[in-house]
Formats: C-alpha cells, structure tokens, sequence
C-alpha cells in the first residue's frame, strides 16, 4: 500500500513540473530532464550555451543560477534536494554532483572563474553548508597582483557533511570522511575514513565509516 501511494504521488509530481505556476524559468538555457521531480524551483541563465542536466531525483524549493556563458550544472540519479542553491558565475563552470548524493536542507554551492564542484555519489549534506570555488572578490599584493585565485573543489563518494559546515577553495575531502558540525575547512585532506572538525578542520579521528541508518 505504501508503495502504491509512493508511485502515485511521484507520478502527480511529474505532471505538475510542466505547469507555469509551478517552476520558473528565466533566460537561455538547456534543460535535460531525464525523470526528475521538481517543485517550485527556479532557473535562470543571464548568459548562452550554458546547461542543467537532470539524471532523475527529486528537488524542492531549489535554486539554479547560470551568471555567464558555457556553464553546466549536473545532478545523477537518485539525487535529492531541499532549498539548495547552485550557483554558476563567469564562464566555463561546472557542478557536477553524483548517484544517490542527498542535501537536507539550505545549501549554497557557488562555482566561479571557469572552476569545478565535482561531489561524488552516496553523499549526505545536512543543512546550512556553503560550499565555494572562489572568494567573488579580489586580494591584491604590494605591487597590485590578485592572489587569491579561485580553485577547484573535489569532494569523493559516501562523504557525509554536518550541519553549518563551510567549505572553501582547493579542498579536497576523500570518501567515508565525516565533517562535523561547524567545521571550516580550508585545505585538502588525505586520509579517508576519517573524522575532519574545529576550526579550521583538521583530521580528529581515524578507521572510520558511516551509514545513514541509525542501528
């Protein structure tokens, strides 16, 4: 019985993604939908050539913005999310997010200065969490030369992040790793099946995975 309510519902979703009262979309832009639900989300492209790509899954009240030209945002199958924001800026970007990869609640991905987001599969993003490529403004030396160039962020399979965790350029996070609540992390980690926490995050425990089960 409850799957049969499950079935009908999803297949009531589906209808309402071609209603105009319900999804709105803004600009130029390539939309590939291969089976997703989406429920009041909203789209906009201020530039060209730029594409959202849609393996399935369900999204709620999400935002994806496309501010420059040839940018792509994908998310695979099996992908939920609720109140998240996507983020696009400059040309050449990419987000590309995995299988099965789930964010709970508010979330802020932005991609700037042809830069990637590349998050794995069987993720688990809880709420609150920015996660950015770049700075959006410049830092410059004594002779006038930025430093602070954007960086790609590379984050693997079965991460699982907590809630108001931050997450900024270069980083790289490893699979099974967990980042605890309120964490800041600032630079690449190197060991997987690890716990990363404090300020700026650094690695506090070690031979770890995780399950989104409660045993």
């Amino acid at each position: 019985m409850i799957q049969a309510i499950k079935k009908l519902t999803f297949k009531f979703y589906k209808l309402v993604n071609h209603l105009p009262f319900n999804n709105t979309v803004k600009g130029k832009v390539s939309i590939e939908n291969d089976g997703a639900v989406l429920w009041r989300c909203k789209v906009t492209s201020s530039g060209i050539g730029n594409r959202l790509i849609l393996r399935g899954g369900v999204f709620l009240h999400c935002e994806f913005v496309f501010l420059g030209n040839d940018n792509i945002i994908e998310l695979g199958k099996n992908c939920i999310a609720i109140n998240a924001s996507f983020y696009t800026e400059d040309n050449n970007n990419t987000i590309i997010s995995g299988d099965n990869t789930r964010y709970a609640g508010k979330i802020h991905i932005a991609v700037t200065e042809s830069k990637k987001c590349i998050i794995g599969n069987d993720c688990l993003f809880s709420s609150e969490i920015v996660i950015r490529t770049g700075d959006s403004h410049s830092i410059l030396n004594e002779a006038g030369i930025r430093i602070n160039q954007a960086q790609d962020v590379v984050i693997g399979n079965h991460v699982w992040v907590g809630h108001r965790v931050l997450i900024t350029k270069g980083v790289e996070i490893p699979e099974n790793d967990v980042v605890g609540t309120g964490a800041i992390v600032t630079k690449k980690i190197d060991k997987s099946g690890a716990v990363i926490a404090g300020v700026p995050a650094r690695i506090v425990k070690e031979n770890i995975n995780w399950d989104g089960k409660r045993f």
